[in-house]
Parts: structure tokens; C-alpha cells; sequence
């Protein structure tokens, strides 16, 4: 057995008039691609982080030699971690080692350098998890450089320089990229439509925006290229933050933030050819409210080439996500589990706040079979107030057969057996090889609330292996899918393999019952496997090469 060689003294910290007054949590990417969250540390004693730059010869000196005090403690008392705030991002993933082999924390835009509190390379901090604020502990065997290298806040430097502006910075980036959920009778809390209710939350928007729940769906930007990824870019996060510090304040007259948005049209790609209601539902004012299915029918007299999908949302303020799948007409499972399975159904799409349409490549058709229904997954959020939703969908048709087809590989796992208070149960499943070459037209992955990270990986038929993407920071509450942002080809004979891993142990914020060793179900209860990974293919099956 090793023995801990870190000794650890916890006083209360006074930290009202220093720099690290803020609580400490934050969320980063690493040079593996793994997601970082202080507060899934909280099952360690002790979190300790040491700034370094792999251009700094004295804080890669202090960096080894901190790996290698680390090695010697006992891993419930002490967790390792190094952050990069001065290199770049391929950088550091170029790099063919970390010090001691530690995970390196990727920390583009520096802001969670500056919140806790660094200035210099070589600087050591350590953090109690549990209460994701700062603490006192020496690390037996490691000291600290006493004068390290200045780290070059280069974003705050240019954000001197030419300041601020909430009037042409700050509210256009909002609007951008936040206010397409913070609106008025939206699902999101509170709706982004003043400067004071801004600067009112600003604290929870920066607590959200440096531990990465916010905005949602974002994924290792380093694997694919794909759209919808709703990131901000560093200078982004960045200028946000700072400004957010800076009090939030206000440069003029005028809140562009008052000028409401365009009204939305109910079906912003035209009248559908075919509107399909979605079963009303009455949702109460507060509660849970468990995953819904339901079937509708269609009765389509012939084969249709469905080429876009339109959603006319009810009460934005409650509905969460509304999968769409095609069924058999005969399927009349009462199970909701069978209704949606790979089995018996096809998933076509999906909606989720922000999104209103689904458009498919204009040589592309999904053939939706005139003996097939349509079955809805449902899932709602209660927003205090008792409403009934009624949704509708807009189904859009090719004229004619398209060059290509659209079909989705379901990697499904019917049966799980995730044990409990395990922090990383790992699950994956394996394609068929593909019959003809494809091209890769989008992935949505699917888990309940103990999912922490998906990724989908191509074996191509000459054995090479490529990450196509990394859902490194999985969220439950956003069944986003991700669609390609260029043309990615995938010959015949390639095998899909998606992982997902679960956190089912205290230390996930999301778990309500660690204890539970947990099965598989459409149900929030249980937990699901599902990658769905959308594909084209000729209607002519010429192979191309990529």
C-alpha cells in the first residue's frame, strides 16, 4: 500500500478583498479530450492545481516534480491536475507526454486561470471539491517556485486596450448566442431581454459559463467538424467574463437587448405538405415529469420521400426534447420501451429549444413507407404554472425519389447492468460493417442523467481508426443532435463504434440515488444506450472512395 505524503491543513479563508473571493468550480477539456468538473473531484479530499507552459522551462521543472509528490499520495486524498493557460490548444495536444503523465486542463480562454486567482507559472493552488472553494494544504515532497514566469493574460491585455461595450459587444453576442432560449415564455429560467435582468444573473451566468453547462452541447472541438455545437470561442468567453467582473455594466442610452426579436413564423420553410398533431399533453405546474411515448398515425396512401421536418412548438416554456421515429402501422406495443426500439422503429429527428427545423441535404431523402406511423419520445419540463402543450410537426416531401437515402444506424443497447457508486461504467457496441460507402450526416447520442460522455469512432476496412466526435461534457438535459459541417465520407466495410460512459456515483450532480444499480428504459429511472448516427447512401450504390 502506498502512503499519502500530503499533509493537509484546513483554516477558513478570509478571502472577501483578495482576488479568489468567488467559489473556485470549473470545468475544462484536457489534452485526451477528457472533461474536467472540480465538483465531480468532491469524493477526494483535496484538488491541487499547478499552472505550467511547456515553453517555461522552470514550470515544467516544477510540474515534474509535482507529478511526481502526486504519484505518492493516496488518490481518495489528493487529485493531480495541470493547467495551460499560455499555450495553444494543438499545442498542448501535440505534446507526447504530460508531466507524470497528468491530465493537462486546456484553458484557451484563461478565465479559469484568472478565476482562480494564478499570475504566475509555477503557482499552486488547492481546493476542497465538496465545497468547490479554495483551502490550505501543503503537498509533502513539492514547493512551489518562489517567482515564476508572469503568465501573459493576453485577452485581458486587448480588453484594456480597446474596452468593453455591452451596446456593440456584449448584447450582440447574447443575442447571438444565448437569447434563442432566455426568452419570454421559453424553456430557459429567465429570459435575456434587459440589461438589468442580465447584470441581475450575470453571477450565475459566470458560474455556468466556467464550469461549461452553459451553452449547452458543447463538445471537443479538436475531433470532427460539426455544426450546432453552440461553443463560445475563447475571445467570447473571454470578453464575457470580464465584463461579467467588471459589474456588468452598461455604456449607453440605449438596451439593445429591449428591441424584441422577429416573430417567429410557424413554419419557417414554408406551408408542409402533411402537418402532424403531436398527442396534447397537460403538464402540471411543478413535479417531474417522466419521458412520454406516443404513436400516431399517418395513413399515408404511398411511399413518400421526406426531405425536411418543421416543429411548431406549443409551450415553448415546458417542452424539452420531441424525438420523431417511423413505425410499423401494425406495431401496437403498449410497451413504450418496444414502441421505440430498433426493432420496430426508425429515428428520423429530433427538436430541441433553438432548433425549428430539420432540413436534410437537398439530394437526400428519408423513404417513409406509406405503412409506417410516427411515434413521439416526449419529455417536458414543469415552468410553475399547470399548461397543456400542443405541438405539431411539418413534414416536407421530395418530389421525386433523391440521389441519396437517408437511413440511421441505432446503436442501441437494450439491456444494462450499471452497477452502483461506480463513477465510470463504461459501455460500447459495434456496428455492422457498411455495405456501401456512405456519407456521415449527423449523430445524436442518448443517455439519462448518470451519462457523462459519448463518442462515436470509425474503423476504416485498412484497420485506421478516426475519432469522429467526443461529447466530452455530456448533459441529459440537452438531447442535441450534431450535424456535419462538411462532407465526411465513410467507405464500405467501415465499423461504427460508439462508447458511452456513465457516472453513477455520488459525486454526479445529476444522480439522485448512487445507490441504485440500474437497468435499461425510456424511463428518467433506468438508463439508455442509444447512438443514433445518421447516414446517406446512393440510391445507385456506386461506391465512391473518400
Amino acid at each position: 500500500m502506498r502512503f499519502a505524503l500530503i499533509t493537509v491543513v484546513v483554516t477558513t479563508l478570509l478571502l472577501a478583498a483578495s482576488p479568489r473571493a468567488s467559489a473556485a468550480d470549473f470545468g475544462l477539456i484536457d489534452q485526451h479530450g477528457q472533461f474536467h468538473h472540480l465538483y465531480r473531484y468532491r469524493n477526494v479530499e483535496t484538488v491541487a492545481v499547478l499552472t505550467f507552459s511547456y515553453q517555461d522551462a522552470e514550470s515544467l521543472v516544477a510540474a515534474r516534480q509535482f507529478a511526481n509528490a502526486c504519484d505518492q499520495a493516496e488518490p481518495s486524498q489528493l487529485a493531480c491536475l495541470l493547467l495551460n493557460a499560455s499555450d495553444s490548444a494543438d499545442e498542448i495536444r501535440n505534446q507526447a507526454e504530460s508531466p507524470g503523465n497528468l491530465p493537462v486542463l486546456i484553458d484557451g480562454s484563461q478565465t479559469v486561470a484568472g478565476t482562480l486567482g494564478f499570475t504566475r507559472l509555477g503557482e499552486l493552488v488547492t481546493l476542497d471539491p465538496a465545497s468547490v472553494d479554495f483551502k490550505d494544504a501543503a503537498i509533502t515532497g513539492f514547493e512551489a517556485p518562489e517567482q515564476g514566469t508572469a503568465i501573459d493574460f493576453h485577452f485581458l491585455a486587448a480588453l484594456d486596450e480597446r474596452g468593453i461595450s455591452y451596446q456593440d459587444d456584449i448584447a450582440p453576442l447574447l443575442q447571438r448566442r444565448c437569447a434563442y432560449c432566455h426568452i419570454e415564455n421559453g424553456l430557459a429560467p429567465w429570459a435575456m431581454n434587459r440589461h438589468i435582468m442580465v447584470m441581475g444573473w450575470s453571477p450565475m451566468m459566470r458560474e455556468v459559463l466556467i464550469t461549461r453547462r452553459m451553452p449547452p452541447g458543447q463538445i471537443d472541438n479538436a475531433v470532427g467538424n460539426w455544426q450546432q455545437t453552440h461553443e463560445l470561442s475563447d475571445a467570447e468567453m473571454a470578453m464575457l467574463i470580464a465584463w461579467i467582473d467588471r459589474g456588468a455594466p452598461n455604456d449607453g442610452s440605449e438596451d439593445p437587448l429591449l428591441v424584441p426579436p422577429a416573430p417567429m413564423e410557424d413554419w419557417p420553410l414554408g406551408e408542409p405538405d402533411l402537418i402532424v398533431d403531436v398527442p396534447e399533453q397537460q403538464i402540471p405546474a411543478t413535479g417531474n415529469v417522466d419521458f412520454l411515448v406516443e404513436k400516431v398515425a399517418l395513413d399515408l396512401t404511398e411511399d413518400r420521400w421526406l426531405r425536411a421536418i418543421s416543429y411548431k412548438v406549443g409551450d415553448r416554456s415546458v417542452l424539452h426534447s420531441l424525438l420523431v421515429y417511423a413505425v410499423e402501422e401494425s406495431v401496437t406495443e403498449a410497451d413504450p420501451d418496444a414502441l421505440i426500439s430498433g426493432d420496430n422503429a426508425q429515428y428520423i429527428s429530433v427538436y430541441v429549444p433553438g432548433e425549428h427545423s430539420d432540413q436534410f441535404g437537398d439530394d437526400t431523402g428519408f423513404l417513409l413507407s406509406a405503412d409506417r406511423d410516427l411515434a413521439f419520445k416526449l419529455r417536458y419540463l414543469t415552468s410553475g404554472r399547470e399548461t397543456v402543450d400542443r405541438s405539431q410537426i411539418g413534414l416536407y416531401f421530395h418530389d421525386e425519389a433523391p440521389a441519396r437515402q437517408l437511413r440511421t444506424i441505432m446503436l442501441e443497447k437494450p439491456e444494462l447492468n450499471i452497477p452502483a457508486n461506480t463513477a465510470n461504467h463504461i459501455e460500447t457496441l459495434r456496428s455492422e460493417p457498411l455495405t456501401q460507402d456512405a456519407r456521415l450526416e449527423s449523430y445524436s447520442p442518448h443517455a439519462h442523467s448518470r451519462g457523462k460522455s459519448m463518442n462515436l469512432t470509425a474503423t476504416y476496412p485498412d484497420g485506421r481508426q478516426e475519432s469522429l466526435i467526443n461529447v466530452a461534457n455530456f448533459n441529459y438535459n440537452w438531447q442535441l443532435d450534431y450535424r456535419t459541417a462538411s462532407e465526411k465520407l465513410l467507405p464500405a466495410g467501415t465499423v461504427l463504434t460508439a462508447e458511452t460512459v456513465y457516472d453513477n456515483s455520488s459525486s454526479n450532480p445529476f444522480n439522485a440515488d448512487p445507490d441504485q444499480t440500474l437497468d435499461a428504459s425510456y424511463s428518467d429511472q433506468s438508463e439508455m444506450f442509444v447512438h443514433f448516427v445518421r447516414i446517406s447512401e446512393s440510391l445507385r450504390g456506386a461506391a465512391r472512395t473518400p
